[in-house]
């Protein structure tokens, strides 16, 4: 038998092309398609990775939490404590400082010299007095200004005035008064100096 070839052979080539550009281009199409398939298993894996870290950090973390929420309570606790001591320390500065500088403040005070007001606010101290002379004012500011629990102690004003029939010189003081400081002050004070001990 006899076969007879009805379409050229350029027909044919195209026919034979169009099948090989089909098949690449399915060929090219399943590479896509396998490749968009691993791209996402592999982003799958890398997320479950990443979910699987996140839970273990989470429960370093809750782990860690407790314990440093218990140091916190804790500083907090000491901070208080040391405010409450600091208060208590002020508030006992106090009770004693009045007293002594009352004391020193009768210690400091010449024979002929007269105090007439003493007032301190906020820690700002103002005396008035009278004294014979300027020379025992000056002596009495002199022996202020070693006082532990004054400060800044400074003559503000005198006058002369006459208190019956004596002529007198009036004067004002003003300073600051430090409570807190002062005891140590007195507890160096009233220790002996090296190598005077007994």
């Amino acid at each position: 038998m006899i076969r007879i070839n009805l379409l050229p052979t350029q027909e044919a080539e195209r026919a034979a092309g169009r099948r090989q550009e089909l098949a690449l281009g399915t060929f090219v199409l399943m590479l896509a398609v396998l490749a968009l398939f691993a791209a996402h298993g592999w982003q799958h894996l890398c997320l479950a990775s990443q979910q699987r870290q996140l839970r273990r950090v989470t429960v370093e973390l809750a782990d860690i939490q407790g314990p440093y929420a218990d140091v916190t309570h804790m500083e907090q606790q000491k901070q208080e404590l040391r405010d409450k001591l600091r208060v208590i320390g002020q508030l006992e500065a106090k009770k004693v400082g009045p007293l002594r500088i009352l004391t020193d403040l009768s210690t400091a005070t010449p024979d002929k010299l007269w105090l007439t007001e003493l007032s301190e606010t906020g820690g700002k101290l103002k005396l008035s007095g009278l004294g014979v002379d300027e020379q025992t004012v000056a002596d009495f500011l002199r022996r202020l200004g070693a006082v532990p629990f004054f400060r800044g102690v400074d003559l503000e004003e005198t006058s002369q005035v006459d208190q019956e029939g004596a002529k007198l010189k009036k004067f004002v003081i003003s300073g600051q008064v430090e409570f807190a400081e002062a005891p140590e002050k007195h507890a160096a004070a009233d220790r002996p100096a090296p190598g005077m001990e007994q």
